[in-house]
């Protein structure tokens, strides 16, 4: 049991002696009689999860037994996100088409109740391993929007009625919550919260063991960690305060450690918001579940960043299904939907709404965008017949799929986390002049937006596929942000896979000879400046390897570990 409960936890690759292993457990989840005697033994420990325990078995199977980026897991990570499913999807995971419990053009209420039954199913299946952690951080951005903040109270609200085996933790700056959210949620819904907690500084013995970590990580020797505490450095700093902020620490310990590399130097100037800026990207590239499809991060750029066009209105639109937000001039309306999905039915209701939107008011110009991350299924498939049809002709009316490069989703990823560190004080600028300098950069891409050409006529409407004949094809585009359409699909950049054994040893050799090392002469290395995100995945997950962002290039540092 120690073993085969290691398998499923560990992230490396079957071999030779775990793939019959692996091979041995789906065929147990997937044999009638001992999913059956499974599911059993779940309601008997009193774990009822809406008639889908054997799914449930299925899906997470799915996930422990599956390769990191392979099908089963991908799809089986759609149905525990309460996505639709094909029915060729289904048939790989061995679902019944009664588990497919969500219509694809269901309303946002219904896709939110499936959302928090999948929840509530994770959190029961709790009891077997240990509770679930939820943490709601980056609550600044509630500030600026009261219904969000009413949703926060709802929400929380919820999960403590409804939910077991969790732990909900809010992280927030005292100022924003006392003034700016607290009063703003209602009184019984703020009876669920404990008494809050604040971070304590650090004192003198902690900054000292700290500071030898950080030492220690770059393998300096005892005579240059003698040297960086020499003449009571450390005690200057504490005296007269008894205790610090980790984040001030940390900036004294950095100055003084410049000062000892070059003691003619002179101090440091306040870094620039672009400097910050580009830290950030490089900062968003080395880390994957940052530059995974986000859809707040979207959403937040085309409302915030885009309220800093000349004339423009920023709203809500009512009473639609997918379309979100709206920017609007007298003349003329960009509309955004956020869809992360790639069911057919679903797109074909998105495109039947921009559609209804392009035609509402005669004579109006009317764009409607979908933006989608290269880590995304490419749709439209060639397979949608019925939905390519309509999307085709919603294409005529100012629809556009907009296909983000990996580049461009570092920098609107890299944005959202600028701002947000300049409303958390961890930035010498104010949040209001952080976005005027983000509304500024991201000024071209905001005008390519709004004043986007609509395609040309796209030809006739493809046909139905009959016997024999060849599947069927669409006239609609995935456009790059920024640029026209021109037919071709993006490429699969943020799904990026580590490097084979043969060039990870050489990184590990170029790497722990130079201690640390510029990314681009590791790179130089591999001869081949296209491995840089497969790179920086396998850095990621590699114990002996860690990226530093700068705002010119990312360092690759040695670790010594354990």
């Amino acid at each position: 049991m120690a073993f085969l409960r290691k398998l499923g936890a560990e992230a490396t690759l079957p071999d030779d002696k775990t793939r019959p292993w692996f091979e041995w457990l789906s065929g147990r989840i997937l044999d009638p009689r001992d999913i059956g005697k499974l599911t059993t033994r779940m309601h008997l420990r009193g774990i009822e999860l809406d008639g889908r325990e054997q799914a449930w078995l299925i899906v997470l199977a799915a996930i422990a037994l599956d390769e990191r980026a392979g099908e089963g897991r991908r799809t089986a990570l759609k149905w525990l996100r309460a996505e639709p499913l094909e029915p060729d999807e289904l048939d790989f995971l061995g679902l019944s088409a009664a588990d497919n419990e969500l219509r694809a053009d269901a309303t946002a209420q219904e896709i939110n109740d499936l959302s928090f039954r999948r929840l509530q199913g994770l959190c029961l299946l709790a009891s077997y391993y240990r509770p679930f952690l939820f943490c709601f951080d980056q609550t600044e951005f509630y500030a600026s929007d009261p219904a969000l903040i009413r949703t926060l109270g709802n929400c929380i609200d919820q999960l403590y009625v409804d939910l077991r085996n969790h732990l909900t933790v809010i992280t927030t700056n005292q100022e924003n919550w006392v003034t700016e959210i607290m009063p703003r949620i209602a009184e019984p819904q703020r009876d669920r919260l404990a008494p809050k907690i604040e971070l304590e500084g650090i004192q003198i013995d902690g900054a000292r063991e700290l500071i030898l970590s950080r030492l220690q990580d770059y393998d300096l020797d005892d005579a240059e960690i003698e040297r960086f505490f020499a003449d009571g450095w450390l005690e200057k700093v504490f005296d007269p305060l008894q205790q610090h902020g980790v984040r001030h620490l940390l900036m004294r310990a950095a100055e003084r450690f410049r000062a000892l590399a070059e003691p003619s130097a002179p101090p440091a100037p306040k870094a620039s918001l672009d400097d910050l800026f580009l830290l950030q990207v490089n900062d968003v590239r080395s880390k994957q579940a940052l530059i995974a499809y986000s859809p707040d991060a979207l959403m937040w750029f085309v409302k915030d960043v885009g309220k800093g066009q000349p004339g423009v209105t920023v709203s809500r639109p009512a009473h639609r299904r997918y379309v979100t937000v709206e920017w609007a001039w007298p003349d003329r309306s960009v509309f955004f939907a956020f869809e992360g999905g790639d069911h057919w039915h679903r797109w074909g209701s998105i495109a039947r709404e921009a559609v209804e939107l392009a035609e509402a008011i005669p004579g109006r110009s009317v764009r409607t965008y979908v933006f989608r991350t290269p880590d995304l299924p490419k749709v439209p498939r060639p397979t949608w017949t019925a939905a390519n049809r309509e999307i085709a002709t919603a294409e005529q009316k100012g629809f556009a799929i907009v296909a983000l490069t990996l580049d461009q989703v570092c920098e609107l990823h890299a944005a959202r986390e600028l701002y947000s560190n300049a409303l958390q004080g961890n930035i010498p600028y104010g949040g209001t002049e952080t976005l005027a300098f983000l509304q500024a950069r991201f000024a071209p891409l905001l005008k390519s937006l709004a004043e986007r050409p609509r395609p040309p006529s796209a030809g006739p409407t493809p046909q139905p596929a009959g016997k024999g004949a060849p599947p069927a094809t669409t006239s609609s585009r995935q456009a790059t942000a920024g640029q026209p359409a021109n037919g071709q699909p993006a490429p699969d950049g943020a799904a990026a896979v580590e490097l084979d054994a043969k060039r990870l040893r050489l990184v590990l050799e170029t790497v722990r000879e130079q201690k640390i090392v510029d990314i681009t002469a590791v790179l130089g290395r591999l001869g081949d400046e296209a491995l840089r995100d497969p790179l920086l995945r396998s850095v990621e997950v590699h114990p002996n390897l860690k990226a530093h962002p700068g705002p010119k290039t990312i360092f690759l540092q040695w670790r010594n570990t354990p």
